[in-house]
């Protein structure tokens, strides 16, 4: 598999996207559960919150946010077996993030699951080292391929467990930048119900804690894609709050309701499929 994926990044990413295009569609048609999940979640944007005046275009949204899925796929060999990609991608709102680390401050990335998410690491790490966040595919052949292609130059991994959490406390002091996803579902233990386009959402308080804890400013960066490739862009979190010392329910509220703000960007490139809103294993629901 990982030779195939060497060989597909050779290929010209319009016929990647294209071979992306199909896929998603593929998958649309094949499974009831995923299109449930993707309108469900696109349905309860839409009702209020920022994309709240996105109503009108909801059905043009859905297509494309269709075929964005698939290409979350087929992107995969250009990003993880082609170093010259992620030296290709134009990056917006770098300096404040490189000042923070020059300051020895560290410094918290936030991508959510919108646009092409797997390449901000690597194009991140072209400029100064980053640890990302990451939990291991169930997937034996998977896993097998994420821990071989993921890391590269300037860019490590740190598993989802306290083991990993000892990493990237171990980067913000000494004054390097970490990444993760705050839209995934943590684990028992890992997070607290908090509201995501009003509904309840088993939300991460591991940004919040690292941030209160290292004084490291938090910066939110989406990797758009655009016609002939990629875009990143970076703006701090400046919450309306004093997040240093902020309750820990108010500070994790606030942060998804800037990602709501976040995913109003590119609503057609968000995963709206990722299932949110589930209870994980040992976690009691909301009331």
């Amino acid at each position: 598999m990982i030779l195939l994926f060497k060989i597909l990044a050779r290929l010209p990413l319009p016929f990647l996207r294209l071979m992306g295009l199909i896929l998603g569609w593929v998958i649309w048609g094949c499974s009831g559960r995923y299109r449930a999940m993707a309108r469900e979640a696109l349905a309860l944007a839409v009702r209020g919150g920022p994309l709240s005046g996105a109503a009108s275009r909801i059905s043009q949204i859905e297509r494309q946010a269709i075929g964005h899925a698939g290409l979350l796929v087929t992107e995969l060999p250009a990003i993880w077996c082609d170093p010259h990609r992620a030296q290709q991608v134009k990056v917006v709102g770098l300096d404040p993030v490189l000042r923070a680390l020059d300051a020895g401050r560290g410094a918290i990335l936030l991508t959510p699951h919108l646009g092409a998410f797997e390449l901000s690491p690597r194009a991140f790490a072209i400029h100064r080292p980053i640890t990302v966040l990451y939990r291991p595919a169930r997937q034996r052949l998977l896993r097998n391929m994420m821990e071989a292609l993921r890391p590269t130059q300037n860019l490590l991994t740190a598993p989802a467990d306290a083991s990993g959490v000892r990493m990237l406390l171990r980067a913000l002091r000494r004054g390097e930048a970490i990444g993760m996803l705050p839209d995934q579902v943590p684990a028992q233990g890992e997070g607290l119900w908090a509201p995501f386009f009003s509904r309840p959402a088993y939300t991460m308080v591991l940004p919040i804690r690292l941030a209160q804890t290292t004084g490291a400013p938090i910066f939110w960066a989406l990797t758009l894609r655009t016609y002939d490739g990629w875009r990143i862009e970076i703006e701090q979190w400046k919450p309306s709050f004093d997040l240093s010392n902020a309750p820990l329910a108010e500070a994790v509220a606030g942060m998804n309701q800037a990602l709501e703000s976040q995913i109003e960007r590119a609503p057609e490139q968000y995963l709206w499929a990722y299932n949110r809103f589930k209870v994980p294993r040992g976690v009691s629901a909301p009331d």
